[in-house]
C-alpha cells in the first residue's frame, strides 16, 4: 500500500505544471509520512520523471486589428444571426400627409437571396405581400397612431423582426368646422 501511495504522488507531481525538476526525492519519516522533495536529503530515493515539454501555444486568427477576444473565434462560413431595422420613420413621430403617406425603409444583414424576403406589418397586420425591395410607400392610410414593424422571412419562416415603432399620420380635413351662415333672402 505505501508503494502505491508513493507512486501515485510520484505520478501527481510530474503532472503538476509548477514543478519543473527532473528528479524527485522521497523519503519516510520515523513517523511514517512520506515526503517527497525535489533537494536531495540524508537517505532519500531518487525517482527519475520523464517531464514533457508543454505544448505550443494554438495558432489563433484575429479578425481585424483589435485584440483578441476571450470568447472562442467564430468560424468564417457561419454567418452572424440575422437582423432587421427599421431606418425610417422614427418611433413616435408625426407624419403630415394629406393623401395618408408614409414612406418605410428598412435595413437588413443578409443580401435578399433566394428565399429570403421581407414583410411589413402595419398595424400588427401584413401590408401587402412580402418582397424582396427594402422599402416602401404606403398610401392613404387613415389618420391617427399606427404602429410598424418588420419581418425577414427565409421561406416565408420569420428569421428576424426588427423594434415596432408608432407614427402618428395628420391629415387635413375637408369638412369645415363653422358652417357658414345662410345669406339673407
Amino acid at each position: 500500500m505505501n508503494c502505491v501511495c508513493k507512486l501515485t504522488l510520484a505520478t501527481l507531481l510530474a503532472f503538476t505544471t509548477t514543478s519543473q525538476a527532473d528528479t524527485i526525492y522521497t523519503w519516510e519519516d520515523e513517523d511514517g509520512t512520506v515526503h517527497f522533495s525535489d533537494r536531495p536529503q540524508p537517505g532519500a530515493a531518487e525517482l527519475k520523471l520523464n517531464v514533457p515539454e508543454p505544448a505550443p501555444p494554438a495558432q489563433t486568427t484575429t479578425h481585424g486589428a483589435g485584440p483578441a477576444s476571450a470568447t472562442a473565434p467564430i468560424p468564417d462560413d457561419v454567418p452572424p444571426p440575422a437582423t432587421i431595422k427599421l431606418i425610417t420613420p422614427r418611433d413616435q413621430l408625426t407624419i403630415r400627409s394629406n393623401e395618408g403617406i408614409i414612406r418605410v425603409r428598412t435595413e437588413a444583414n443578409r443580401k435578399m437571396n433566394k428565399g429570403h424576403s421581407v414583410r411589413l406589418l402595419l398595424d400588427g397586420k401584413p401590408y401587402g405581400r412580402p418582397q424582396t425591395q427594402l422599402h416602401w410607400q404606403l398610401t392613404n392610410i387613415d389618420r391617427g397612431s399606427h404602429t410598424l414593424q418588420s419581418q425577414l422571412l427565409k421561406y416565408g419562416k420569420v428569421i428576424a423582426s426588427s423594434e415596432q415603432v408608432t407614427v402618428f399620420l395628420h391629415r387635413a380635413t375637408t369638412k369645415s368646422r363653422n358652417a357658414p351662415a345662410p345669406m339673407p333672402k
